[in-house]
């Protein structure tokens, strides 16, 4: 507001100058509507408050970053200099990495990797009693132990709960897997889409949802705490018949390679997706995505078909669609895909990294990346059904 002496300065500017009246009094009447202004944003403001609305908002904040600190305080990893913070670091957590297996019907199963799994085309466990092939089969994810997981559901429903919650089991054992317990049961009319690590979600500039049938989403992450406390982050389809496929933790600038059922890859940039539901990937009738990978450098995607194949491309040549709604580029002929070939699942690596493969009889197998490039395929005796590569810890 005005000080007494600033009004008396101004009473006498108009007494010894009377042609500079109008101009002070239009200063003062830009001054008052600009105070009034503030005025009323205040007077909502406190009326928020006194309802509770706003309280709310703050408590859902407070809520949320909470939340984001307990899972940075599990990982504790590279991103942080414990040196730096002196006697103030916290006592970093022992980490491991574990093969999350799930199903459509809740149920998941979590193998944990020790020292002794590293074994090349080793069976790391036998599911027993697998649906037959045209049901929808079992996916693989790994993870560290520390992990933070969020399973999306097929209505949009979520919830989120720590990896070292679910009991682990016994390397290569058989496992009945109908009869294996739904850590997370869906609701009527809907399945398991997805499960995804999250623990990363504080340095993540949004977040990714991609869909089965190659629709985009990116989510702001100024909505993460009203997700976490509605426990509902959307389908993120335009089609009936389509349902999450993964979410990302994601930054800008970053590149998306898009891999599909029937042998397609598109990658594209981050700067093209809006904030808005948007076929990034055209697709047939009879395809969908079997992998979303966010790219960096130095990095090769490795594809494999359902009879072991490999297939691999570095990212060099690997230029971002001009525009969306595109097909993509063929990872392999059309003569091979009219007999019938098809890619179970892919992943982004490098010649140090691992792989874990599915086979329909069952088997859970890991390799070394480096001896699938060279070999150009991986043994099996009945199809693949799922697919994905990871980085081992560094000791490991």
């Amino acid at each position: 507001m005005f000080t007494p002496e600033k009004i008396d300065e101004w009473i006498q500017e108009v007494r010894e100058r009377p042609g500079s009246a109008p101009l002070i009094i239009q200063f003062l009447a830009d001054r008052l509507r600009d105070v009034d202004d503030w005025n009323q944003k205040l007077r909502a403001e406190n009326l928020e408050i006194r309802s509770g609305a706003r309280l709310e908002v703050y408590e859902r904040q407070i809520a949320h970053l909470e939340y984001q600190l307990e899972m940075l305080k599990r990982q504790v990893s590279g991103e942080i200099d414990l040196a730096a913070l002196g006697e103030m670091a916290p006592k970093p957590v022992r980490e491991s990495q574990a093969l999350v297996i799930y199903g459509p019907q809740g149920r998941l199963l979590r193998l944990d990797l020790g020292a002794d799994s590293w074994e090349q085309g080793g069976c790391l466990c036998c599911l027993e009693g697998l649906q037959p092939l045209e049901a929808e089969p079992p996916r693989l994810l790994v993870a560290s132990s520390t992990e933070e997981l969020m399973f999306i559901f097929s209505s949009g429903r979520i919830y989120t709960g720590p990896l070292h919650a679910v009991s682990p089991l016994e390397a290569a054992s058989a496992i009945d897997w109908p009869q294996t317990e739904i850590h997370q049961e869906p609701n009527f009319g809907e399945t398991l889409a997805c499960v995804v690590p999250i623990s990363k979600m504080a340095l993540a500039d949004f977040f990714l949802q991609v869909s089965r049938r190659g629709y985009l989403k990116k989510i702001r992450k100024a909505l993460a705490p009203t997700i976490m406390q509605s426990k509902y982050i959307g389908t993120g389809v335009k089609l009936p018949a389509d349902q999450t496929l993964t979410l990302a933790m994601s930054y800008e600038g970053q590149s998306y390679a898009l891999v599909s059922y029937e042998g397609y890859l598109q990658v594209v940039a981050e700067t093209r997706l809006p904030y808005a539901i948007v076929e990034a990937m055209r697709l047939g009738k009879t395809d969908h995505l079997v992998a979303a990978l966010p790219l960096a450098d130095g990095q090769t995607i490795l594809a494999m078909t359902q009879i072991g194949k490999v297939i691999h491309r570095s990212q060099e040549g690997l230029e971002p669609a001009a525009d969306l709604h595109r097909k993509g580029t063929m990872l392999y002929t059309t003569a091979r895909r009219n007999a019938g070939v098809r890619l179970v699942g892919a992943g982004v690596a490098q010649p140090e990294d691992w792989g874990v493969a599915l086979h329909a009889d069952g088997r859970v197998t890991l390799h070394a990346v480096s001896d699938l490039l060279g070999k150009g395929a991986l043994p099996v005796e009945t199809e693949l059904l799922d697919f994905v590569t990871f980085t081992p810890l560094e000791g490991a």
